[in-house]
Parts: C-alpha cells; structure tokens; sequence
C-alpha cells in the first residue's frame, strides 16, 4: 500500500444523486479516506468552509446553484480559495470542460464513474494538497522564527549602543555581542539558503506529480502514466524521463501505461522517441501495461521495438529490472 493510501485524509462530494454519491463511497472505501456529502450548492460552501477538505468532487448540475458558480464563489472566499476541486459531470463537451477549468477546477471526472480512473486523478491532487499544507506550515514556522530573531537582533543592537557609551572597562564585553552579531548573521544566511532550496525542492516535486518518477532501487526507476496525454505531458514527461535517468545512473526505466486512457499512434511515437533517449544515456527501457489495441497501434506505425522490452503487467516488468540488474553485477 502506497503513501497516500495510508493517510486519513478527507473529501467532499457534493452531487444530489444518492447513487452517485453510493459509487464515490464505494470507490474510496479501501482509500482510508473520510467521505463527506453535501447536496446542494449552499450547503457545500458552508461545509467546505468549516472543514477544509483535501478535496472536493463538485458535481457541476445541482438543484439549487450549478457546480461551476459554487466553484467561483469558493475561490473568491480567501478560507476556500486554495481548495483543490475537481469536476464531476456527464456534460463531456469541450467548452463545459473549459468553463469549470476556468472557474478554478483542477480537474474533471466524467459521469458514468470509472473506479480505476477516478482514484487515478484524485490521488495526485490530494498529494499535491498535502504538501501544499505541509509547506504552508513550514513557511508559517520559519516566518514565526526570524520574527523573534529580529526582535532578538534589535535588543542586541540596543544593548550595543549603550555598551559604546560606557567606559574602556566595558570594550571587552562590546566585542564579545559584535563576535555573535557576526556569527548569528553567517547561521541566518545559512538557514535563508536552506528555506530557499527547500521551496526550490518543492516547487520541482509540484511539476513532477502528473508524471512521477519513482525510484524502485537505486538504479530501476518506474514512471506511471495515467489519464490522457497530450503534447505539453508528452513533453514533461519525456524531459522528467531523461533528467531522472541522467542524474542517477538509472540502469531501466520502465513506463508503465496501464492507466493510460487511449494509446494512439502520437502516445506510442512518444513512448519510442523516449527509448531512444534513454538508450543515449545507457538506460533500457521497459514499457508495461501492453493491451491488444497497444500492440495494434505498434504494428499499425510499424514501430521498432528493438531494444525495448515489453510485458504485460507492472510486476513483470519490475521483475525482469531485477532479474537483469542483479546479473550484472
């Protein structure tokens, strides 16, 4: 079981169709995930507002305001405006999909629910809510702390003006506090470095979640993709790919495709073009996840697969990494 399985987090559905709202309860029952409901638009700002979920499944019609002004009205609340919400609707057009993103969604999920691609896109989204709180708070402590060292730097600093009026007998004493001003600037310096790199590393991690790369040894890395791919993932997920494998000697990559929508011929061109990058860099590649309609859309663009192992499920593949990594040593 993962992280994000193992933390209690909470969700808010909001949708006036009990079997709706029966098929969400069943799909996040083996989540660990509190479920709360609301029925109507008003009674779903007030609960988001006093509980502060992780995130909020908004189904778009609803009996009394629609999901996409309940969407608007929250992120205009600055208690809810950095709610994570995600669209539930059967209205599967471009422009319904584009007024909820505009709105403030960060995502949608088509009516009639599928369980597998459901908890795909919500997993991601609670993660990124949680780190984002994690960071909030981090941000809230480290501002806490260089208050009470400014107020600790001006006492000295006061302290200091009086010694400089004193006697010679006091010099001493002077030059001890100006010794730890100095040092005290050199650990807020450090310390200022060290918040810096901490935001970099997580702003990163933010960039990375729609294409994780996850580290199954030292030198086995797996790269899940999951949803739809168009160019701009294509392009992230291709550029994580390389970097990853570069910076940590990666003996495999494998590209697992199970949770892939559709395969066309552009996701299978990529998926090549991305072997053909890792081989420049002396990693193999395995692609997991092949389905029939997979293996037709290879053979339909005539794809060369030399050098490219391929196995039907994650576990495979991460075994045949395995097999292979312990023989080379």
């Amino acid at each position: 079981m993962d992280a994000l399985t193992q933390y209690n987090g909470l969700v808010v559905a909001v949708d006036d169709n009990p079997v709706n709202l029966d098929t969400l309860l069943e799909a996040l029952s083996g989540e660990r995930l509190d479920l709360a409901v609301a029925t109507d638009g008003s009674m779903a700002m007030r609960l988001i507002e006093r509980e502060q979920p992780d995130l909020v499944l908004l189904d778009v019609m609803l009996p009394d305001i629609d999901g996409f002004e309940v969407c608007r009205r929250l992120k205009a609340n600055p208690k809810t405006a950095d709610t994570h919400i995600v669209f539930m609707t059967s209205l599967s057009n471009r422009e319904h999909r584009l007024q909820g993103l505009h709105a403030g969604a960060v995502d949608y999920i088509s009516k009639p629910f599928d369980s597998e691609e459901l908890l795909a896109r919500i997993r991601p989204h609670i993660a990124v809510r949680r780190m984002t709180r994690a960071l909030r708070e981090k941000n809230t402590s480290l501002e806490e702390e260089v208050r009470q060292r400014a107020a600790a730097e001006a006492a000295r600093e006061a302290l200091l003006v009086e010694l400089m009026t004193r006697t010679d007998e006091l010099r001493d004493a002077k030059e001890r506090l100006e010794r730890e001003l100095v040092e005290k600037g050199r650990a807020d310096e450090e310390r200022t470095a060290l918040h810096e790199q901490i935001i970099a590393a997580q702003r990163t991690r933010l960039l990375e979640l729609s294409t994780p790369l996850i580290p199954i040894t030292d030198r086995i890395l797996v790269m899940p993709l999951i949803g739809t791919m168009d160019a701009d993932r294509v392009a992230q997920a291709i550029e994580t790919m390389l970097q990853g494998a570069s910076s940590r000697g990666a003996e495999f990559v494998i590209l697992d495709i199970t949770g892939l929508k559709r395969v066309d011929e552009n996701v299978a061109s990529m998926l090549l073009v991305a072997a053909s990058g890792l081989q420049l860099l002396g990693t193999r590649t395995v692609i997991t996840g092949i389905r029939s309609e997979v293996a037709r859309t290879l053979v339909h663009i005539n794809a060369s697969l030399q050098g490219i192992v391929t196995k039907a499920t994650l576990q495979d593949g991460i075994a045949v990494a395995m097999q292979a990594a312990r023989h080379r040593r």
